[in-house]
């Protein structure tokens, strides 16, 4: 340890004495590493980050149905109020299930209205998270039952803090949302944003609530909540325990199955049920992760491909930069050794400056990432100007691995030619030494370097 410490030392000085040298390795790194960090937080919570609060990720999903036209499958996340409830009562496989959607509603009257982002839910669907309110309570079931439910609203920990002032008095009061108003029941506590985390919403209202008063709109003589007409929200399921995908899958499809022929029933010019092939899909609850994937996903996943060659650019003209500085202190190195200094120490102090420089741009990074990154999330994940990579844990841990691996990798190069090298020759030949293993190790990640970027151009189209 107390060794590591002395090499750590001595890279910060000999650091130190190149300042030109040391930032512009930092700036390159920082450019590489920043890069990575910000398409890793818009790619993790598109992809991979369960909404907060959630009991359990992996047994929650979504549900999408898929039905057969013209010869093609087409797969669809939105069902019919009928339609989810045929499938709740006619499945074994799940403890639970919710109806959702979410849609920018006027919150408010007159000049203070505003347009926000609302959840409209089933009252089972808080069932899901591990987020009591803070104040008062969520509607139960009895106020989210057709044909109207029962006007009452939960507001979001955030809206309650801006709109209200924290204050206990707000329940009772009422918050005109859309054209209904509602009777504030409850506060969901902070960092509950159902299943919309980068979309939050601002209030909770009842399913039953929301579409009685929008059907008129959409319907005509027919009742919204034994219509299949009317297709317009999704449905959440959690697997019991000890069932598996496959066996929700297929009992899943199953109910769809017996649903979609008594929908037949009611509507003959349907495709029939051979040529449909309807058939249930338990996926992700992260929609993007489903068999929809929308654009957004593909190109987030594309620019992470190029941010990672990015990176990868990045650390070839470090490490460049690093084995040409070894080369002009190869004469230095050899008294070194000559005084008794072995070669693993030597290679030592080489990743530990390495190292030390990688840290540096990774702190530069995480900065980059955080500035200039919003670009980024703006585009990817709607809302995002609260989403920030200096206060997530798993996007600095990201970032500090990142860095570790750059200084690995910026360190191979230097490390390979120092083993190598005959210091002895070296410290003989004054001047002249190592032209021909200096020119053929550059030279190999010159064109590295030039490799990566065909690459990058390739793939840029």
């Amino acid at each position: 340890m107390d060794a590591l410490l002395q090499d750590l030392r001595f890279a910060w000085r000999t650091l130190a004495k190149s300042p030109g040298f040391t930032l512009g390795v930092v700036l390159t790194l920082a450019l590489g590493i920043g890069a990575n960090v910000a398409m890793f937080s818009v790619v993790d919570r598109m992809l991979f980050r369960p909404p907060p609060l959630l009991h359990d990720p992996a047994a929650t999903h979504r549900v999408y149905l898929a039905e057969t036209y013209r010869g093609k499958e087409q797969a669809s996340g939105s069902l019919q109020y009928a339609r989810y409830v045929d499938l709740t009562s006619w499945t074994t496989s799940f403890s639970r299930t919710a109806a959702f959607t979410e849609e920018d509603l006027a919150i408010g009257v007159g000049a203070e209205a505003r347009e926000m982002r609302v959840g409209i839910v089933s009252a089972s669907f808080f069932g899901f998270f591990d987020a009591p309110p803070v104040l008062g309570r969520y509607f139960t079931a009895a106020e989210d039952t057709p044909p109207n439910g029962t006007p009452v609203a939960v507001l979001a920990f955030a809206f309650w803090q801006t709109r209200y002032g924290g204050r206990n008095d707000v329940l009772g009061s009422t918050l005109q949302i859309g054209p209904t108003v509602y009777t504030i029941v409850g506060v969901a506590p902070e960092g509950f944003f159902g299943l919309w985390p980068t979309q939050r919403p601002m209030a909770f209202i009842p399913v039953s609530c929301h579409a009685s008063a929008w059907a008129a709109m959409r319907l005509r003589n027919e009742s919204w909540w034994s219509t299949y007409q009317w297709t317009w929200m999704s449905m959440l399921v959690q697997r019991k325990p000890g069932v598996s995908l496959a066996a929700a899958t297929a009992d899943l499809t199953n109910a769809l199955l017996t649903s979609y022929t008594a929908q037949l029933a009611t509507s003959p010019g349907m495709t029939p049920l051979a040529l449909a092939r309807p058939r249930g899909i338990v996926a992700s609850v992260l929609s993007e992760r489903g068999p929809k994937e929308s654009s957004f996903a593909k190109v987030a996943t594309w620019i992470s491909g190029v941010a990672l060659i990015v990176l990868l650019i990045a650390c070839a003209n470090v490490a460049n930069l690093l084995l040409a500085r070894a080369l002009r202190r190869r004469r230095e190195i050899a008294i070194r050794l000559a005084l008794g200094v072995s070669r693993a120490r030597l290679l030592s102090q080489l990743f530990a400056e390495s190292v030390i420089l990688a840290l540096l741009g990774g702190v530069a990074g995480l900065l980059v990432a955080e500035w200039g990154g919003a670009v980024l999330r703006g585009q990817f994940l709607a809302r995002s100007s609260q989403v920030s990579v200096l206060g997530d844990a798993r996007t600095l841990l990201f970032g500090g691995a990142a860095a570790l691996v750059a200084g690995l990798l910026t360190a191979l190069a230097p490390a390979l030619q120092t083993r190598r090298a005959d210091f002895a020759g070296d410290l003989k030949a004054g001047a002249r030494e190592g032209t021909f293993q200096r020119s053929r190790a550059r030279l190999a990640l010159l064109v590295l370097q030039g490799a990566l970027c065909v690459v990058l151009l390739v793939g840029a189209g």
